[in-house]
């Protein structure tokens, strides 16, 4: 398997790059699909850990799920889930639940609160408070670009993953878990949180008073491309939540070619995206419409991207 570094440095500059607007002092959280951590004590604060490159199969756990501070330069890693397990996959196509896969992008803000299955396996968790973009599969185990998109808030909480290992059976219909066990009353009245969501939920939750937390995610593929160009010049690029000028200059064009119907005001929010899908279907085909504004999208647009 391929493995990467990833460090605090490579973080902010994906950040920069798709023009999030974090905070150099607040605790962020991320997320890394496709990637474990592998490095030793990945669970503790360095600059930099080691990820190696899984194969989503929607039935173990094959993502990262990161904590970072940036006062400090430091990250902390922890392996999860950022997509839907196959039993709710399936149980979507049959109708009988709703499973979605969040799509990358920047997402503020998470709030400590709790996440509420059910009465007995309810745990303190970060509770999603805010639209998030995502899709959901109706015809297939896949998430693609065929796939409609949505932009709301369908509960997808930070927690535990309820299961004990990466190779265990975690639950999630579209939340980003990460590996252990909660303290719940179905637990028992002396259950406490075990494994690497304990180590997670004691940094949250004890290491800092802060209530709410910003969420990022991103690709193993994106983490690698920063691991060995990171301190090049590299291209920006646009996305949801992406915020500042350059997104004010995308509204405008994408206005100007009557693709974007209400108020311009510098975010890569639900109508933006629309509109860079609605473009994308209408000038690449349905299988290009990502609804991320990189080098073909811009060029198409006559935009400029500046390089970071």
């Amino acid at each position: 398997m391929a493995t990467t570094t990833f460090s605090s440095d490579n973080l902010r500059k994906l950040l920069r790059l798709n023009f999030f607007n974090y905070s150099e002092t607040n605790y962020m959280v991320f997320g890394i699909r496709g990637g474990i951590p592998i490095s030793d004590k990945f669970e503790t604060f360095k600059f930099s850990h080691e990820i190696e490159k899984r194969e989503i199969d929607f039935t173990k756990a094959a993502c990262t799920i990161g904590i970072w501070k940036p006062s400090q330069n430091q990250i902390a890693l922890f392996p999860g889930s950022t997509v839907p397990n196959l039993k709710y996959m399936k149980a979507h196509i049959a109708g009988l639940e709703k499973a979605n896969s969040m799509m990358s992008g920047y997402y503020s803000f998470y709030e400590k609160g709790f996440h509420n299955p059910s009465p007995k396996n309810a745990h303190q968790a970060l509770r999603l408070a805010t639209n998030i973009a995502l899709r959901r599969s109706t015809d297939n185990l896949v998430f693609d670009n065929n796939d409609p998109i949505e932009v709301g808030n369908p509960n997808d909480n930070i927690h535990a993953a309820y299961c004990s290992t990466v190779d265990g059976a975690y639950s999630s219909a579209g939340c980003q878990v990460i590996i252990g066990q909660p303290k719940t009353i179905g637990r028992g009245q002396n259950s406490q949180n075990t494994g690497y969501w304990k180590t997670f939920f004691d940094i949250i939750y004890k290491e800092t008073s802060q209530t709410k937390f910003d969420y990022s995610i991103f690709r193993y593929v994106d983490a690698e491309i920063l691991a060995t160009e990171g301190n090049n010049l590299m291209q920006s690029r646009l996305r949801f939540g992406s915020q500042g000028n350059i997104v004010l200059q995308l509204q405008e064009i994408l206005e100007s070619k009557n693709f974007f119907f209400t108020e311009k005001d510098a975010r890569f929010g639900r109508n933006t995206l629309m509109a860079v899908i609605n473009y994308q279907i209408a000038t690449f085909g349905k299988d290009s419409a990502d609804g991320v504004v990189g080098n073909n999208t811009a060029n198409s647009l006559g935009l400029v991207l500046p390089k970071l």
